[in-house]
């Protein structure tokens, strides 16, 4: 996604924070501390933000003091313009209209993703390092396996597979199996058959009679 002075201004300071910040990478910590704070403060479309120098060093993590001289650090270097100074009132105080700069922002994007580039591919360069890579600032993603399926070790060739151990069938397998092989070898006659049906009809016309 190609980035102007129209995307909000998080995404602009994320944007070139995650580019190696260019030209601000130089400036103090302080300047870059103070200006992801402004990004979260800011309305994110004009990127206009009211607001003191303690409320910003409490959301920066710094000093009010410290947060003054990153303020002046940016003001100077066209970054951040100051619409209305603050004021002190009493107990409490008038807070500052700033606003920041998105074009300005935009134009060290550029810049900054050469430098990151450069940098890159100067690491790679060295012993060690990934110089085989045709971009050193990107990293090739393998495709991650699906949960679903199981990766299987190669199958070994038939020479070198291991020999199967059978067990020795038990005595009642081995007369089960005798019994059905003489059972096959000698199947019964019809006369036998019929035999064994006339036997059986009396049976079942005593069990009929009961049964009524």
């Amino acid at each position: 996604m190609r980035l102007n002075a129209h995307a909000p201004l998080w995404r602009l300071v994320d944007a070139l924070a995650a580019a190696g910040w260019g030209d601000l990478r130089d400036a103090p910590q302080s300047v870059r501390s103070y200006l992801h704070a402004l990004a979260r403060l800011a309305d994110p479309r004009t990127a206009v933000v009211e607001t003191t120098d303690a409320q910003a060093a409490e959301r920066a993590g710094l000093s009010p003091r410290t947060i003054a001289r990153a303020r002046t650090w940016l003001q100077r270097h066209g970054v951040v313009t100051m619409l209305r100074r603050g004021a002190r009132q009493g107990l409490r105080g008038v807070p500052s209209l700033l606003r920041v700069t998105k074009r300005a922002l935009v134009s060290l994007l550029p810049a900054a993703r050469r430098a990151k580039d450069a940098r890159a591919r100067r690491r790679a360069a060295r012993p060690g390092g990934a110089a085989r890579l045709p971009d050193p600032n990107r990293t090739q993603r393998q495709p991650f396996p699906s949960w679903r399926r199981k990766t299987a070790p190669p199958a070994a060739p038939p020479s070198s597979r291991p020999t199967e151990v059978r067990r020795r069938p038990s005595p009642v397998q081995e007369r089960l199996r005798a019994e059905a092989a003489d059972a096959a070898a000698t199947p019964p006659q019809a006369a036998t058959i019929a035999a064994v049906r006339a036997a059986l009809r009396p049976l079942s016309v005593g069990a009929g009679r009961v049964g009524a």
